[in-house]
């Protein structure tokens, strides 16, 4: 019988820092824009990245204003080359997270009695560069 070899790159799992929803009521459609402002943590020695990842949803008449802040952690393998480690932490780990923040979104809009907001599926590789810039390395020497 074959074992499956454990991944390279695996997530350990999300939580919620915070939610915000401020919501006015504000008649005819409003178009609504989402921002991301991504922060990575690379943690050599425990081998484990963490993505804190902010979302800001507003619509165009300044009557609805959702901030969502949250952290997920993903363990690697520190044996990968860098260019491995790049696409895994700057790419994935925020398409890997996405899915999850787009089902709380929805969910916290049902239960808030505002209409349900279901972000459309976003390709988020255009983020890379920023998270990126914004990632810095913790170094744990006793």
């Amino acid at each position: 019988m074959k074992q499956a070899n454990e991944s390279k790159f695996q997530f350990k799992g999300f939580k919620i820092n915070r939610s915000l929803i401020v919501h006015n009521k504000s008649k005819g459609e409003k178009k609504l824009s989402i921002s991301f402002s991504p922060k990575g943590l690379i943690n050599k020695e425990s081998a484990i990245f963490t993505l804190f990842l902010k979302v800001i949803i507003s619509d165009d008449a300044n009557s609805l204003n959702i901030e969502i802040e949250a952290k997920a952690d993903y363990q690697f393998k520190s044996e990968l080359e860098q260019e491995t480690l790049y696409n895994y932490f700057y790419i994935n780990a925020p398409a890997i997270l996405f899915p999850y923040l787009r089902a709380y979104i929805s969910s916290l809009t049902a239960l808030s009695g505002i209409p349900v907001i279901t972000l459309p599926t976003l390709n988020l590789t255009n983020m890379a560069e920023d998270l990126k810039n914004n990632t810095t390395e913790e170094n744990l020497q006793l």
